[in-house]
């Protein structure tokens, strides 16, 4: 379940440090090495661990090969595990076999990696990150890559009309940010900021089946693929784009949404005290030791809170909605469509929905399923103005 995918960067006023900035422009530019298995195959690059200082990679016939030079360093027809740390530098170490590399690209001839109890398919790069932190990045087929996402996003037991549904949304999105991040060193996350993927392990027929039925369909709006986000549950109306991210997104249209009332999700409750509160709202500027009020300001036309004014022992601080609730954490805020409560220290949320609540509703588009809809009515229920075609370019 996507919560805060990134768009727009050109806003961006940090300021890059030298050592951000060779990780993100020098080590893509000067890598020159291009594998032959990236010939004439649609690829995804998934990113799937950063911030780490060590990874255990287990693997059948692991083959490591130099990523800017293509030189083979290692080869071992067994079926072992070895790790891989950070080194001084922008460099990675495979321990005990004193190889140091600007970045190592992985294959196994088993055909799977287990990195943290999770197979992955094909290739694998391991990168020094920009924050002396090591980023592993999954190179996979883009309808491969979908087949294991489905069960991560929705459940493959659901009717197979909501599945292809979701396989499309999934699909563009892909597409879309693979498009918008070409000059990054990654597609897409494989957490909840893009797409939710943990590999092969969920893969399973039915997924199969629904990727290779609509294989190459996606959404597009005036002949380009959309930015087709999605969430969990709406909780009975879409949002507009414009509320959540910089931009216009005309397929991005707040609508109601009658078929996500028997989701589990639908209503939620939340309960914290104001020392809590405080402590959660610190990493935006709220100071003091304990929240004493909260007033929720302006709100879309969906009613989402667009604003909270927070009340604390050292004054009053005004945040954006959806900031709010990434600090208290999207799992335990799960909307900002929400009203909220104070008593006895406590603030008591109650809310509908299960996420940002932006284009395509999951459960939603289950009910619509259930209701005898097909795949090609759902999605256009959800984003407006567009078709479901393949891509011609």
């Amino acid at each position: 379940m996507r919560l805060f995918p990134r768009v727009n960067r050109k806003n961006r006023s940090q300021r890059l440090t030298p050592r951000i900035l060779y990780f993100f422009l020098g080590i893509a530019l000067s890598w020159g090495f291009a594998p032959s298995f990236a010939e004439g195959r649609d690829l995804i690059r998934v990113l799937i661990l950063r911030d780490v200082s060590l990874v255990k990679v287990s693997a059948e016939g692991l083959n490591l090969f130099d990523m800017k030079t293509g030189q083979s360093l290692f080869k071992n027809r067994k079926f072992t595990s070895h790790l891989f740390e950070r080194d001084s530098g922008a460099r990675v170490r495979l321990r005990g076999q004193n190889l140091l590399a600007p970045g190592f690209l992985a294959e196994s001839a088993g055909s799977h990696f287990r990195i943290n109890g999770r197979t992955y398919r094909d290739y694998l790069r391991i990168l020094p990150g920009p924050n002396r932190d090591l980023w592993v990045i999954n190179i996979l087929p883009l309808e491969e890559y979908l087949v294991g996402l489905i069960n991560s996003e929705i459940s493959s037991q659901w009717p197979m009309e909501a599945i292809k549904a979701q396989v499309i949304a999934a699909r563009t999105y892909a597409f879309y940010q693979r498009t918008n991040r070409a000059g990054e060193l990654y597609d897409v996350d494989s957490g909840v900021s893009d797409q939710v993927y943990g590999g092969t392990g969920k893969e399973d027929a039915r997924s199969r089946k629904a990727v290779e039925e609509t294989r190459g369909e996606m959404i597009f709006y005036q002949g380009s693929p959309i930015f087709s986000v999605y969430s969990a549950c709406c909780g009975g109306k879409t949002e507009s784009g414009e509320y959540m991210w910089t931009g216009f997104f005309p397929y991005l249209r707040g609508a109601e949404c009658v078929f996500c009332l028997d989701s589990p999700h639908f209503v939620w409750n939340y309960s914290i005290d104001g020392e809590g509160l405080a402590s959660a709202l610190g990493g935006g500027g709220v100071s003091g030791s304990r929240v004493l009020g909260l007033e929720i300001g302006d709100r879309s036309p969906s009613r989402r809170v667009l604003a909270v004014s927070i009340q604390s022992e050292t004054g009053r601080q005004i945040i954006p909605g959806k900031d709010f609730r990434r600090l208290l954490g999207y799992d335990q805020l799960r909307s900002t469509n929400f009203i909220v409560k104070e008593n006895g220290g406590f603030f008591h949320f109650s809310g509908l929905g299960w996420g940002h609540g932006v284009g395509f509703c999951q459960w939603g588009a289950k009910g619509m399923a259930e209701a005898g809809a097909d795949y090609r009515t759902i999605l256009k229920s959800y984003y407006h103005g567009v078709e479901i075609g393949k891509n011609r370019r």
